[in-house]
């Protein structure tokens, strides 16, 4: 389902690889969780599965496509059977809980009469069939989480990428989210989850494949958070390691972000703290345009897209 062969990603030139020479596959209906310290390379290990970043070197295989032949244009196609759930939700504010999940339909051109059926299917499954009208901030964290979970499920992707989906919730509100991923893989669906949860981690006892600096140190089936292995960082071994996070390296996944900055000297935080949410309304507001954008006429250039790259794989068959 999912294959990285020998792959390394370095971001920028003299810098350390975020991952390197990694081996390791994933196989169709898996529950895999990736556990590390921040900047330990998960992140961009799923931005590779959604072809966001390319490896410097190797290869990465998604559903049996190699991703380095598909073209850019190609990639919605891909991403249409890759769910994806982030830490901090990223609904749409201005949108109720139904036309969030109605939104990944519409930008595939879904006909209205399947909408009409899926939505409220999927607002059942994760239990807020009661709860369609409600805006995001109508909602908890937990709420807010199981309807971006619908909305990363409700075209019944193949896989599931989950990114910390549990890092904002209360210990109980993110059992209910950790035992709704588990329904979706038991329906046949891979879920890839990147998690600092050790709860979660040691109450699933899934595949636990550990990251750190970019390698993998282990990959255990039916493992816990902490290992006994020696290079683990998350169980208090490789403390080196440990203190070369703390320290505020760049973030592999964005190098120009510190994973842990220098806390600000007085005077200077309460600005960058208003600049951090200026940024914030700014990309709320591009999200609102984004889906304003999308007519009738993206829908049926996205359908067009499908058919020919059904025409093109059937060509190469």
């Amino acid at each position: 389902m999912i294959r990285f062969d020998n792959v390394t990603k370095t971001y920028l030139r003299g810098q350390s690889p975020a991952v390197e020479n990694l081996d390791i596959e994933f196989a169709r209906g898996e529950f895999v969780f990736l556990v590390g310290a921040s900047g330990s390379g998960k992140s961009t290990l799923m931005r590779m599965v959604l072809k966001e970043v390319a490896p410097t070197r190797g290869s990465v295989h998604v559903a049996g496509k190699d991703l380095a032949r598909i073209p850019s244009w190609r990639v919605p196609a891909l991403r249409r059977d890759i769910g994806m759930v982030f830490q901090d939700f990223r609904l749409l504010p201005s949108k109720t809980a139904y036309q969030n999940i109605e939104f990944a339909l519409a930008v595939i051109g879904t006909p209205r009469k399947v909408v009409r059926r899926l939505v409220p299917e999927m607002l059942e499954m994760v239990g807020l069939e009661d709860k369609g009208r409600r805006l995001p901030h109508e909602l908890s964290g937990g709420e807010q989480q199981r309807v971006a979970i619908a909305r990363a499920y409700v075209n019944r992707p193949s896989i599931l990428l989950a990114d910390e989906p549990t890092g904002n919730l209360d210990p109980a509100t993110a059992e209910g989210i950790l035992d709704l991923l588990a329904e979706i893989n038991e329906r046949g669906t891979t879920v890839v989850m990147a998690t600092h949860d050790r709860a979660a981690v040691n109450r699933m006892r899934r595949r636990v494949v550990e990251m750190v600096g970019g390698v993998v140190v282990r990959d255990e089936e039916g493992g816990g958070y902490e290992s006994a292995v020696e290079d683990s960082v998350i169980s208090g071994h490789a403390e080196d390691g440990e203190s070369v996070t703390a320290a505020g390296t760049a973030d592999p996944a964005d190098p120009t972000r510190p994973s842990d900055p220098t806390p600000a000297p007085d005077g200077a935080e309460s600005a960058d703290r208003a600049g951090r949410d200026h940024v914030d309304e700014v990309r709320a507001s591009e999200d609102v345009l984004e889906e304003d954008l999308i007519d009738e006429r993206e829908a049926q250039h996205l359908d067009a897209d499908d058919a020919a790259f059904a025409e093109d794989e059937e060509d190469h068959r």
